[in-house]
């Protein structure tokens, strides 16, 4: 950003101030070029070069990223030290907008804790409760008495995985079109990962209606299942709606349901008779 006279006398000096945000800059040296354009015939644009240096005031003995399962414990701390030769004193730590209005002040834990007062500090974050699978990013704000270093935003993600997924979580059959006064199939394929470990086992698979039929196979040993869903419904009209519920042996995964949604019209003849070659050939 830059601020300068717009009218030097003639004979005169003028001024260009340039504002650089050092928080958008990796530490070490830059280099930024900037135009300027004036009124004199003989000079109307020339470029303004300014170099300097970006010092890292905050260093930290990691990056605040954490990645696991829903029964594991969030737990992570990192370690701050000020590289300046003046000491900085951070005073608090709290969560940026974003975190407050994702409510993480309720789910998860933030201290601070001073090692070597105005040089060391001790960031410590946990979790305070279960947390439901999710992939979130936000910023933790940790406010100092450093004039030109008032607040320093902490980029924090964390992702919550499911030991045992469904691939997709709902299966959808669309509309079912059946011919009237007979039945017709529609099938779709699933599948159920546990992402650690080899021990899984689906005993058995339990439709809520009768005209679910749903066969599952392992791929992987204690890994990975694949299955179809057939789905036969009968000539009544609207909305399709039933689940299947499969029963592991994953003391948190006891039961996974699997719903299916659709609807179901009945055709008429002309859903059901042969295209002619005009009709194929404007498809």
């Amino acid at each position: 950003m830059a601020d300068f006279d717009k009218v030097i006398p003639p004979g005169q000096e003028g001024k260009v101030n340039i504002k650089i945000d050092g928080k958008k800059l990796f530490p070490g040296m830059f280099e930024k070029n900037f135009a300027v354009s004036t009124n004199d015939p003989q000079n109307q644009q020339f470029s303004l070069t300014v170099q300097g240096t970006v010092k890292k005031a905050l260093e930290f003995s990691r990056e605040m990223r954490w990645a696991g399962f829903v029964e594991e414990d969030l737990k992570m701390e990192a370690i701050i030290t000020n590289l300046l030769p003046v000491p900085v004193n951070i005073t608090s730590a709290r969560w940026a907008d974003e975190g407050k209005a994702k409510e993480l002040d309720e789910k998860i834990g933030l201290k601070l804790e001073t090692i070597e007062k105005g040089k060391k500090y001790r960031l410590k974050v946990w979790k305070k409760k279960e947390l439901a699978p999710n992939n979130f990013v936000t910023n933790i704000v940790l406010a100092t008495d450093y004039p030109k270093l008032k607040e320093k935003m902490v980029n924090l993600a964390v992702t919550i995985m499911k030991d045992v997924e469904l691939f997709p979580d709902k299966l959808y059959f669309g509309e079912m079109v059946i011919p009237p006064g007979a039945t017709k199939a529609f099938d779709r394929t699933f599948s159920i990962v546990a992402a650690r470990g080899d021990s899984l086992k689906v005993f058995k698979a339990v439709p809520s209606r009768d005209d679910i039929t749903v066969k599952i196979q392992e791929l992987q040993p204690g890994k990975s299942y694949r299955g179809t869903v057939l789905v036969r419904p009968s000539s009544r009209i609207g909305q399709y709606a039933g689940s299947i519920k499969f029963y592991t042996n994953y003391p948190k995964y006891k039961e996974l349901v699997l719903d299916i949604v659709g609807s179901v019209r009945v055709g008429d003849s002309s859903d059901n008779a042969p295209r002619s070659l005009n009709e194929s050939s404007k498809k």
